[in-house]
């Protein structure tokens, strides 16, 4: 049983371009009654159009809110699946950081070049896990020289790069060699991702010759187990 004005307020407001589930909300009234009492207006087009609008911004928001859940369900799920590989892998004893270091370097490591022990590589960790892996056999940070290759379209961010890598790897500015830089048309996937540019690094180790001959010694027994 409704009030006997409630019909009347219940018309005024689908003339005015409300929804019928709008009405049934707030007025509290079933559908199938809204639309009986409504059944003969004749909508305005400003009040078809006003209709319209608000279905499209339900959907609209709608479309969000299942978005932002998938969002949501997807970051989850990554950070269990990454506590599952730490939960895997446990505390790493030393051997395993050797036996980690050593697959780096025979990816990544100078093989070929003149005797050199060096390293070359973008990604900041993957450089400091390197540090890590030579002081396992006692290299200092002292004995290293370091060589930045930039994008010639990064040239005015060299100091403001070079601070970077000191500040991360905890090294001095003094121990850089002349930067190189090089011409290549930047990805646009790499504009997107301009501020984390970091240039390439290369890691070379001073009268390192003997070491590396021990490293591709290790490398090689890998190879051939």
């Amino acid at each position: 049983m409704y009030y006997p004005h409630t019909k009347e307020v219940a018309q005024k407001m689908r003339e005015n371009g409300m929804s019928l589930g709008d009405i049934s909300r707030k007025l509290n009234i079933t559908k199938s009654t809204l639309s009986f009492w409504c059944k003969d207006i004749v909508l305005s087009d400003s009040a078809i159009s006003k209709i319209k609008t608000k279905g499209n911004m339900k959907s609209i928001k709608g479309l969000l809110r299942y978005t932002e859940s998938k969002r949501k369900d997807r970051l989850k799920r990554y950070a269990l699946q990454r506590q599952e590989g730490i939960k895997i892998l446990g505390t790493l004893s030393e051997r395993d950081m050797l036996m980690a270091g050593l697959g780096l370097y025979w990816g990544e490591g100078y093989k070929y070049e003149n005797g050199e022990l060096g390293f070359t590589n973008s990604n900041p960790h993957m450089i400091r896990f390197y540090f890590k892996w030579l002081r396992l056999w006692s290299v200092e940070k002292n004995s290293l020289i370091f060589r930045l290759t930039l994008n010639e379209f990064f040239r005015k961010e060299e100091e403001k790069i070079k601070i970077f890598w000191t500040n991360f790897l905890d090294i001095k500015k003094e121990q850089f060699s002349k930067t190189t830089y090089i011409q290549t048309n930047l990805k646009k996937a790499s504009m997107k991702n301009i501020e984390k540019y970091k240039g390439i690094l290369r890691v070379k180790v001073r009268k390192g010759t003997a070491l590396r001959n021990k490293i591709l010694g290790a490398i090689e027994h890998i190879s051939n187990t």
